[in-house]
């Protein structure tokens, strides 16, 4: 069930339709996923929790992580239902404070999330930051894949992508 709400929410709030729009991949397409809307409410961040979580586990991760803009609305809501420590990634290292690139609670191994997977490229940068770390990446979840190459590549370098939805499942 909470899989179908979720899909519904997604098809009220997070699908933009009818512009061309630039996607991750720098192609253009005439739909768009937008899920932060979803990730920052109340309920969607619950269902995403909800649906993320069982998922997560079965790989014995001891942490979740992303990166620092579409993927930390869902590591949080990650962290306060499923009790599973999270971390970030930035793109590049702070030039202030600590000087960090990964913040937050790395651990052991790992499971990355984020939210709409196209060419992989974001998962993968995360991969490789946290893998120069020590910390064993093999899964990622995603909440849509747009079925643009992301499981077949990050595959290559040995991480199984699972997403809850693809483009498919919306029709586009």
């Amino acid at each position: 069930m909470s899989r179908d709400e979720l899909k519904r929410l997604i098809l009220e709030k997070g699908v933009v339709r009818g512009k061309p729009i630039i996607l991750s991949s720098t192609r253009m397409s005439n739909f768009y996923f937008n899920i932060r809307p979803i990730a920052l409410d109340p309920a969607g961040c619950k269902l995403i929790a909800e649906i993320m979580v069982p998922k997560i586990k079965q790989y014995n991760a001891d942490c979740v992580g992303g990166t620092e803009d579409s993927s930390l609305p869902i590591i949080s809501a990650i962290c306060a239902l499923g009790g599973i420590p999270g971390f970030f990634v930035r793109k590049q290292t702070q030039k202030y404070g600590l000087r960090e690139q990964i913040e937050g609670n790395l651990g052991k191994r790992a499971v990355l999330v984020d939210d709409v997977a196209t060419s992989g490229e974001s998962l993968l940068n995360v991969s490789k930051t946290v893998r120069e770390m020590g910390c064993e990446v093999e899964h990622a979840v995603t909440i849509v894949d747009l079925l643009e190459g992301a499981k077949e590549r990050l595959a290559s370098y040995g991480v199984k992508l699972e997403s809850i939805f693809d483009r498919e499942d919306f029709n586009f």
